[in-house]
C-alpha cells in the first residue's frame, strides 16, 4: 500500500492510499506511461501544478494505476469535528489519520506492507514502527508486517496516492465553497482532473463510498471519543 496526504492547514485533511499486490509492476507501468507522453522531466506528478496541457497526462497516469489492478482508499478528517494537531505533535496527527485509512484496506487473510510519504518526526522515533504497532494492536493480530517512509520523488505509486488525496481535497473544498453544481460545471484544470480521477473510479465527486475499487470515509463526531480514548490509554 502507498500513502499520500493533503490539506494539513485547512478545514479538511485527506490521506489516501493505493492498494496493489505487485508494486514493481505498477511502478513500471507508470514509468512507461510517462515515457510515452514524454512526461519525464518533472521530479513528481503534482496535482498542484496541473495545467490544461498536463491534466490529460496526469489523468492517464492515474488510469494506468486503475488498469494495473489497484484499488484505492481515502480518509477525510474534518477538523471541525476535532483536530488531532491541536494537542499533539504533527507526526502524531498524521499517524491517527493514516491508521484510520489503512484499517479498512486489508482483509483478514492478508499481511500488508505500507510505503509512506516521508514526514518529519523527532529524532529516535520510527514513524513506520509506530504506525504498524498501532494497527496490529487494534486488530489483535499481525495484519501489517512493516511500514517504511520514502521520498515520493522516488516512488511513482506514492505520487498516484497524492493525486487521489489532492483530488478528494479539491472536490470537498470546492463543493463546500461553491456547491456541487458549480463544481461539476467547473472547467478549470484542477476541477477537470479531480472529476476525471473520480470518474476513473466510478464516482462523480468523491462522496463517501465503499466499492470494490474505492473506499472513502469521512470523520464524524464519534471520532472524538476514539481520539480521547487513545490519548489517555
Amino acid at each position: 500500500m502507498k500513502q499520500g496526504s493533503k490539506g494539513t492547514l485547512g478545514k479538511y485533511f485527506v490521506v489516501a492510499a493505493v492498494r496493489t499486490g505487485d508494486p514493481d509492476f505498477l511502478s513500471r507501468e507508470i514509468k512507461a506511461c510517462r515515457e510515452q507522453h514524454n512526461f519525464t522531466k518533472a521530479d513528481e506528478i503534482k496535482f498542484s501544478k496541473v495545467t490544461k496541457h498536463s491534466g490529460p497526462v496526469l489523468l492517464e497516469i492515474f488510469q494506468t494505476a486503475v488498469n494495473a489492478g489497484c484499488s484505492f482508499g481515502a480518509f477525510v478528517l474534518d477538523k471541525r469535528h476535532f483536530d488531532p494537531w491541536s494537542s499533539r505533535e504533527q507526526w502524531q496527527g498524521h499517524l491517527f489519520a493514516t491508521d484510520r485509512l489503512l484499517r479498512g484496506l486489508v482483509t483478514r487473510r492478508e499481511v500488508g506492507v505500507v510505503l509512506l510519504d516521508h514526514i518529519d518526526v523527532p529524532v529516535g522515533v520510527s514513524y513506520g514502527d509506530a504506525l504498524v504497532n498501532s494497527l496490529n494492536q487494534r486488530f489483535g493480530n499481525k495484519r501489517f508486517a512493516t511500514a517504511v517512509s520514502l521520498d515520493s520523488r522516488m516512488c511513482p505509486a506514492l505520487q498516484v496516492a497524492d493525486l487521489l488525496a489532492s483530488s478528494v481535497f479539491h472536490a470537498r473544498k470546492k463543493i463546500e465553497d461553491v456547491g456541487l453544481e458549480a463544481f461539476l460545471e467547473d472547467r478549470s484544470p484542477k476541477a477537470r482532473l479531480s472529476k476525471g480521477i473520480a470518474a476513473a473510479l466510478g464516482e462523480s465527486h468523491f462522496s463517501d463510498c465503499r466499492t470494490s475499487l474505492l473506499k472513502i470515509e469521512t470523520s464524524h463526531e464519534r471520532s472524538l471519543t476514539e481520539l480521547k480514548r487513545q490519548r489517555y490509554s
